[in-house]
């Protein structure tokens, strides 16, 4: 299984790349596509880099969405909120899960029906039985689906 280790404050590039088992962008792409994300949203230069700062603006309308879909996927997204006011979807349709905190973005995706955590800063994946574990307050789900 596709595991890229971290590299300096690029979780989210990460993130990505394990969530589709390969490298979909390098660090300099997704340097260029945050900045892209930025300037389009009117944030400041090097928001949508920062693990400390999320934009979420619906569906696919936040960086991780951006970069997909420049590189030609076809997704949809939803985004389940800090608070778990709506229960997190497990179907068919789901290709995996970013999961992000205030400091820290890693993955789970969905192998062979089988859910597996790809976090860059542990030493490999991890194979869970449940969503449960992300049921708790104080993190942030996107769930990537098929278009």
């Amino acid at each position: 299984m596709f595991h890229q280790k971290q590299k300096g404050n690029y979780c989210r590039c990460h993130a990505i790349n394990n969530l589709f088992g390969r490298e979909l962008v390098t660090l300099g792409e997704f340097d260029n596509y945050c900045n892209e994300f930025d300037k389009k949203n009117g944030f400041a230069r090097d928001s949508s880099r920062n693990a400390h700062l999320f934009y979420n603006n619906g569906g696919v309308n936040n960086i991780f969405g951006y970069i997909i879909k420049k590189k030609g996927i076809k997704i949809k997204m939803e985004h389940f909120d800090f608070y778990r006011t709506k229960k997190v979807k497990v179907n068919n349709n789901v290709i995996g899960y970013i999961i992000y905190n205030r400091s820290h973005t890693y993955c789970v995706k969905i192998n062979n029906g089988e859910k597996w955590i790809i976090d860059s800063m542990k030493a490999h994946p991890k194979k869970i039985d449940s969503m449960k574990l992300f049921e708790r307050r104080g993190i942030g789900i996107i769930c990537v689906m098929r278009e």
